[in-house]
């Protein structure tokens, strides 16, 4: 929802509390909207509008404004659009243009006293949007991106009971959180204190019988290849089909933990204990396990290899742990290849949690001999969990072992808790659906499908995997794995269109290309070397999608964001080199907040955009910039917008097509000629003083003209 006021003073959306209720198809969607007038002496009255996607049916409407029913109007798209133009037509901000195509509920309000406040509350009852089995909520859509005001506060609670189990619950754009109270069978928070919006909340989710489902976000433009997101997952929540204790299959896990003698600056081999007494307590029925601690020499729970969770190895493991000394150097390859020969072969997911706080000092020292040596141990698919503490750890050595074998590397800086990160790790592994998953999908091309090797499937999460196809219509897609201790096989049928209906699947494109970027740099890392066909698709891809990593941030500066690809194509390379970069030194604190940063990265699924901004946020820190993200990079539909000297240029744009853009001053007849024929337009228009490409035309819509 999208709520402003019409007034002759300026008035600012300042609080907004959204709930949504949804039973089946069924949603209540009750909103509390506070505007504030900033003014210090005007008193304000106008008109508040309030946004309705387009062709929403709306049933048990009511409008309360401070307390007291108002009357309410719903104006249609054609009489909601005639609003906006009116407005940019007097002069107004094109900012509101960013809602242009939706229907609005009008009513008036009639008094706002100088710096105080007024609430409206919507309240209404409507069906939710259903493709297949796949929902999709939009709520939250407040104060236009384009005007960078701030609300004091902002939340959104989504309440969900349905008679079928729901599965893939997914947010583009916040990062949520999914729990279950009592009377739901799943609810979906996200709260945020001095919220900027950047995007409007969206939410799908998947009702499906399978225990395990599999649903397919795609985006195609006229003469592109397709971009899809294709997420599957078992059910998640309380209510029907409920995960039950026998779902979750039993894993063989080693903890192998540093306690050489750094470990005992500032209680980090305390957290490490606490760490580790978490995961012994929290052992499932069936479970084995070893403990393998290292400094110089390494040591073991037991010499017998892995034990049974049992009342008697849980006392043995909790006093070994109280017994745990740091002494001596780091031993990192011996310590691992005791923690590979304590594994031995069975069809359990097998996986070992690795931390460490320190260079290797003993034994292999080269971290590429330590790399191939894990290689050759590891025959039995072993997925291997890495945690970096601390500045002093080689972040290259760290990521690449995770990467390499199926698992994940996190930093923990000591600023943080190793405890609590650890913990919180071990609870998002801790119980395994589904095991060496693969996806087939017949009938059609796809490439660069990923990530490769396509991770375990977890209670409560699912398995994401991004790609580009050429080719259209239903296709059947299998996907099979380990599921309830035997090899099975789900097939289902999904709808990749040759050309999209509407943008609402615009972010797709982005997020694989942010998969890529990763994927391509850390095979330049790999490989030690400068490799130019990749570092001319790295800097491409992140200039065209706004990919802004700690190696990439230069792309979105000001002064380079307009450069022609060749130019920075060899900024990106004249970069890779030097402490903390792709090439260059990977331990200190550079070395390591980058790596961190990617690691975060690499992770995002719920709340993807935000993560893209709150990286970019990081990247200008590092670069020494004051500034926020929104004020240099904006995504827009499948567009990126760089800011360069208070114009925002389509990422597509460089100084060779300068003399091809053709200038159109916002709120005149041409502009508005155009808003009308081209109605997509709006979300670019909206930005203000923007440059941007369509249907083979550069255009400049100048608000500078106008003051």
């Amino acid at each position: 929802l999208a709520c402003f006021v019409r007034a002759p003073q300026p008035v600012q959306v300042w609080l907004d509390h959204i709930s949504v209720e949804i039973t089946d198809q069924v949603a209540v969607k009750t909103y509390h909207c506070t505007f504030l007038n900033p003014n210090a002496r005007a008193v304000v009255g106008g008109v508040c509008y309030m946004e309705l996607e387009p062709g929403a049916r709306v049933h048990d409407m009511s409008v309360v404004v401070n307390g007291q029913e108002a009357q309410a109007e719903i104006l249609d798209v054609e009489k909601a659009n005639a609003v906006f133009q009116q407005i940019v037509k007097e002069g107004g901000s094109p900012a509101l243009l960013e809602y242009y195509g939706n229907q609005l509920i009008q009513t008036k309000v009639p008094r706002i006293d100088p710096q105080g406040t007024v609430t409206v509350k919507l309240r209404y009852t409507t069906l939710l949007e259903k493709k297949d089995d796949l929902f999709r909520l939009q709520v939250l859509n407040t104060n236009p991106k384009s005007d960078m005001k701030a609300l004091k506060s902002a939340s959104v609670r989504v309440a969900i009971r349905s008679q079928l189990p729901i599965k893939n619950i997914y947010s583009p754009s916040h990062n949520i959180r999914i729990g279950e109270q009592e009377d739901w069978d799943v609810v979906v928070t996200w709260s945020e204190e001095n919220y900027l919006p950047k995007e409007p909340f969206v939410l799908y989710y998947q009702t499906a019988e399978n225990p395990v489902d599999a649903s397919l976000l795609a985006y195609r433009e006229a003469g592109e290849e397709g971009h899809f997101m294709m997420m599957v997952s078992p059910t998640m929540g309380r209510g029907a089909g409920a995960i039950q204790e026998a779902d979750i299959l039993p894993k063989d896990v080693v903890f192998c933990v540093d306690t050489s003698g750094s470990m005992i600056q500032a209680q980090k081999l305390e957290q490490a204990r606490e760490a580790l007494r978490y995961c012994i307590k929290h052992r499932r029925p069936g479970d084995r396990f070893n403990i393998v601690d290292f400094g110089t020499g390494v040591r073991t729970l037991s010499r017998q290899g892995l034990v049974p969770f049992t009342p008697e190895t849980r006392r043995a493991a909790l006093k070994h742990i109280k017994n745990l000394a740091a002494r001596g150097g780091t031993a990192i390859d011996d310590a691992l290849a005791v923690a590979v020969s304590q594994i031995g072969q069975s069809d359990r997911l097998k996986m070992i949690l690795f931390a460490t706080d320190g260079l290797p000092t003993i034994g292999e020292r080269s971290p590429q001999a330590i790399l191939d040596n894990m290689a050759q141990r590891n025959q039995d698919d072993i997925r291997l969990f890495v945690f970096g503490e601390g500045y002093d750890v080689n972040a290259k050595l760290l990521d690449l072992l995770a990467l390499n074998h199926r698992g994940d590397a996190e930093y923990i800086t000591p600023q943080e808790d190793i405890k609590d990160v650890i913990s919180r790790y071990f609870d998002r592994v801790g119980s395994p659906i589904m095991t060496d998953v693969r996806v087939e999908i017949e009938g059609l091309s796809t490439q660069d499908v990923l990530p490769r090797r396509i991770a375990d499937m977890y209670r409560g999460e699912q398995v994401i995997l991004y790609g580009r196809y050429v080719g259209a219509g239903r296709k059947t897609v299998r996907v099979s794995g380990n599921f309830r201790g035997e090899t099975k096989t789900f097939t289902y049928e999904l709808d990749f269109p040759e050309v999209s209906e509407s943008e609402r699947n615009a972010f797709v494109p982005r997020l694989w290309a942010g998969q890529m970027v990763d994927f391509l740099m850390n095979e330049i890392r790999a490989s030690g070397k400068e490799d130019p066909e990749l570092v001319q698709e790295v800097t491409y891809l992140a200039k065209r999608y706004g990919i802004v990593t700690p190696y990439t941030s230069f792309l979105m500066v000001e002064e380079t964001c307009n450069e022609p690809l060749s130019t920075q194509t060899k900024n990106f390379a004249a970069q890779l080199r030097g402490d903390g970069k792709l090439l260059g030194k990977a331990d200190g604190y550079l070395g390591v907040w980058n790596a961190k940063q990617q690691a975060r990265s690499r992770r995002a699924t719920n709340g993807a955009s935000t993560a893209m901004y709150q990286q970019a946020t990081e990247a200008l820190k590092q670069e020494g910039r004051d500034a926020t993200a929104m004020a240099a990079i904006r995504y827009v539909g499948n567009r990126c917008f760089y800011n360069s000297g208070k114009v925002w240029y389509d990422s597509r744009y460089d100084v060779t097509q300068e003399t091809k853009v053709q200038n159109v001053e916002v709120g005149s007849r041409e502009y508005l000629e155009l808003l009308t024929a081209q109605p997509n337009l709006a979300k670019y228009m909206a930005q203000g003083d923007v440059v941007v490409e369509v249907r083979g035309q550069w255009y400049r819509f100048d608000n500078q003209k106008r003051g």
